[in-house]
C-alpha cells in the first residue's frame, strides 16, 4: 500500500523540498547556534572577575578633556561599574636613560603614571617607595617592551632583548634637572600603555616638587568592570563620548549587529522553511488524490482514517528525519567555519559545540513539520474514506 499511494508522488518535487527543508532548518539552528555562543562569550565575566577599561576625553575648542567630579559620581553609580579610579600622570619632566647593549645607549622623555594597586596586574610585593630612597620600582607596559625590541631595536640595529634580560637593566630616571634614580623593572603590565607606572608616594612627590603645573586634573580614569564588552557599558560610553579601546568594546558592538542580523536571517530561514513545509502538503495532496482506489479499498476493509494516516504517513516521517539528520552536520560545518573566522578577526573563540538551545530548536522545526504534515493527511484521508 506504501509503496502504491507514493507511486503518485512527484520524486522531482519531493526532492525540492527536501533541499529547502534541510537549507531552511539549517540557517534557523545555525542562527540559534551562533546567538547563544555570542550571548555565552560576550556576557560572561572575565576569567579573574573582573575587567578593566581606561577612559579620556576627546580634547576641543569647548573641551579641556578633563573629567567633573560629578561624571566620576555618575560613573560610579552605574550597576555595570564595580569601581572607578582616576589615573595619575607626572606634570614634571621625567628623562630615562638606559644602556641597552654594545654601542646601544637608550634615552627619551617618559611618562610616568601612578594608578591604585587594586587596579594593577601583575603587582609585585616590594612595588612601593618612600622618599629619600634612590631605586625606584616601576612596571612596564609589555607595549613599551614590543616598541623596543620591534621598533628602537631594528632602527638602530641593536640586539632585541627577553623580558628577562630587560628586567636586569638598570636604567636612570631623572625628574626636574638635578635628581637621579635608578629604575628596577619588577614586572610587566598588559593592562596599560599610557605609561610607565610608579608608586603612588613617588609620583606625589614628583608633582608636590617639580610640577610645572599646579592643578590636579583628571584626564584619564580606569574603571573595573565584570564585563566590559555589556552593550550597556558601550552605549554609557558612547553617549558621554568617552574615548576608550575600541577592540575592548567590540563585544558590544558585535551585539547589536548580530541582534539585527539574527531576526533577519530567522525570518528568511522560516519562509524558506514554510514554503518546503507547503510543497509537502501538497505533493501529499497531489499523491492521495491519484490514490483514491488504494484508499478507499482500505476503508472498505475496516482500516480507520487515522490508520491509515499513520501508514502514508511513514514514509514523509522518513524524510523529515532525514531532513533533520542532514541539517545538524550542515550546521556544525558552517559553524566551525564561522567560528574560525570569529577567532582569526575578533579573537573571540565560540567553540564547536552545539547547544540543546539548538538542538531543542531543530526538534522543534521537525515536530511541526510531522504535526502539520500528518494533520493534512488524516483530514485528506477522512474525506476520500467518507466518499467510498
Amino acid at each position: 500500500m506504501e509503496h502504491s499511494v507514493f507511486s503518485y508522488s512527484k520524486k522531482s518535487q519531493l526532492a525540492f523540498s527536501v533541499t529547502g527543508a534541510v537549507i531552511g532548518l539549517m540557517m534557523i539552528i545555525l542562527s540559534v547556534q551562533i546567538y547563544v555562543d555570542i550571548t555565552t562569550v560576550l556576557s560572561a565575566p572575565s576569567i579573574i572577575g573582573k575587567d578593566f577599561l581606561v577612559l579620556s576625553k576627546e580634547v576641543s575648542m569647548l573641551s579641556d578633556g578633563n573629567f567633573s567630579e560629578d561624571e566620576i559620581v555618575e560613573l560610579k553609580s552605574q550597576e555595570f561599574i564595580l569601581d572607578v579610579a582616576p589615573v595619575e600622570g607626572n606634570r614634571f619632566e621625567s628623562f630615562v636613560v638606559a644602556d641597552m647593549g654594545t654601542n646601544a645607549r637608550f634615552n627619551t622623555l617618559m611618562p610616568l603614571i601612578s594608578i591604585p594597586d587594586n587596579f594593577i596586574d601583575n603587582l609585585s610585593d616590594d612595588f612601593s617607595w618612600t622618599p629619600g630612597q634612590t631605586e625606584l620600582p616601576v612596571i612596564i607596559p609589555t607595549s613599551f617592551f614590543n616598541s623596543y625590541n620591534f621598533g628602537i631595536a631594528e632602527a638602530s640595529k641593536s640586539p632585541k632583548v627577553t623580558k628577562e634580560l630587560m628586567a636586569t637593566i638598570r636604567p636612570k630616571l631623572r625628574i626636574g634637572k638635578t635628581e637621579w634614580y635608578n629604575i628596577r623593572i619588577v614586572a610587566f603590565s598588559d593592562r596599560f600603555s599610557d605609561g610607565v607606572i610608579v608608586p603612588d608616594s613617588f609620583l606625589n612627590y614628583g608633582n608636590e616638587h617639580f610640577a610645572s603645573i599646579e592643578n590636579k586634573k583628571m584626564n584619564r580614569i580606569v574603571i573595573s568592570a565584570l564585563n566590559i564588552k555589556s552593550p550597556l557599558l558601550q552605549e554609557f560610553i558612547e553617549s558621554h563620548a568617552y574615548v576608550a579601546n575600541q577592540d575592548k568594546l567590540k563585544g558590544g558592538k558585535i551585539t547589536e549587529f548580530m541582534n539585527v542580523l539574527l531576526p533577519v536571517v530567522l525570518s528568511i530561514a522560516a519562509v524558506i522553511v514554510l514554503l518546503s513545509l507547503l510543497t509537502f502538503i501538497q505533493n501529499a495532496q497531489l499523491m492521495l488524490a491519484g490514490s483514491d482506489y488504494e484508499v478507499g479499498l482500505l476503508g472498505f476493509l475496516g482500516y480507520a482514517p487515522l490508520s491509515v494516516s499513520k501508514l502514508v504517513m511513514k514514509k514523509f516521517n522518513r524524510l523529515f528525519l532525514l531532513i533533520l539528520i542532514l541539517a545538524l552536520p550542515l550546521c556544525f560545518i558552517l559553524k566551525w567555519f564561522i567560528n574560525g573566522q570569529f577567532e582569526y578577526n575578533l579573537g573571540i573563540n565560540m567553540g564547536l559545540s552545539i547547544s540543546w538551545a539548538t538542538i531543542l530548536t531543530g526538534s522543534a522545526v521537525y515536530f511541526i513539520f510531522y504535526v502539520a504534515q500528518f494533520y493534512m493527511i488524516r483530514i485528506a484521508v477522512k474525506k476520500k474514506i467518507a466518499a467510498s
